[in-house]
């Protein structure tokens, strides 16, 4: 591990505070140059981001310590410890982020699906870093192993899962294809509709069920092991049923025939 990238004298830089914040950036410039191209009033964007940010790392890293319940227990202190118990949810960080989203969406008057494609497209290379610096400061890592891939991790004896390597090329390989799909996903036919937000919930689609194998894999008390479990599960139907709707797709034609006008 490499928790500390650069100390001369009084002053060091931590390997995860250091990716955390070229994260920060690269996600801010990317959203803010394509919601300003959607016509978006700047001051707006700005506020957004400003909300976005704040709340998706106040979720995340509640979200963390309830997945390392075991490591934080009530130990307030340890919460606010971001350097000596550093960690964060990339789960959390989409969920504050898009209900700032929601909130500004409703009072500005914007399209929400359609701004929702367009944070996506931002988000990806941020919770990308996010994970890597994870790995470099040792907490992202899960149940021992004696799998190849089982790595030593600081303050452990046995070797384990490298969590946050895994999500960190899950969230690679997501963002690449999300790329690839950009310009041609509105002339699938399958997709009836051709309607916004395909682009954000297939995403988060592929982010819980990145979670999905991971939560069987991280180290937790017996209790929030199968709750994050079954959250996880829940999400995934939640999101597969939106994206089905958003489609133009009906239920009607599996569960029963579709009433004639």
């Amino acid at each position: 591990m490499l928790p500390v990238l650069f100390s001369a004298g009084p002053v060091t830089i931590y390997t995860f505070g250091f990716l955390l914040a070229v994260g920060v950036f690269l996600e801010t410039f990317i959203v803010w140059r394509r919601l300003k191209d959607l016509g978006l009033k700047e001051e707006k964007v700005i506020d957004f981001l400003v909300w976005g940010l704040f709340l998706g790392f106040v979720f995340s890293r509640l979200i963390f310590i309830g997945q390392n319940f075991s490591n934080f227990g009530f130990h307030f202190s340890r919460w606010f410890l971001f350097v000596r118990y550093p960690g964060f949810s990339s789960i959390g960080w989409l969920l504050g982020l898009f209900l700032a989203l929601w909130r500004f969406a409703k009072k500005e008057k914007w399209l929400f699906w359609q701004v929702a494609d367009e944070v996506t497209f931002g988000i990806f290379p941020f919770l990308i870093l996010l994970q890597i610096g994870s790995f470099f400061d040792g907490s992202g890592f899960g149940r021992s192993t004696i799998m190849p891939w089982g790595l030593y991790f600081p303050g452990v004896l046995l070797k384990r899962h490298p969590l946050s390597l895994f999500a960190a090329l899950a969230f690679l390989l997501v963002w690449v294809v999300l790329i690839r799909i950009e310009r041609h996903w509105r002339s699938w036919e399958w997709y009836k509709s051709k309607q916004s937000g395909f682009i954000f919930l297939f995403a988060l689609a592929f982010i819980f069920l990145t979670n999905l194998p991971l939560a069987f894999l991280r180290e937790s008390k017996l209790y929030f092991y199968w709750l994050e479990i079954a959250l996880t599960l829940s999400g995934l139907l939640i999101i597969l049923s939106l994206f089905y709707i958003r489609s133009g797709r009906s239920f009607k034609k599996i569960y029963g025939k579709e009433k004639k006008p």
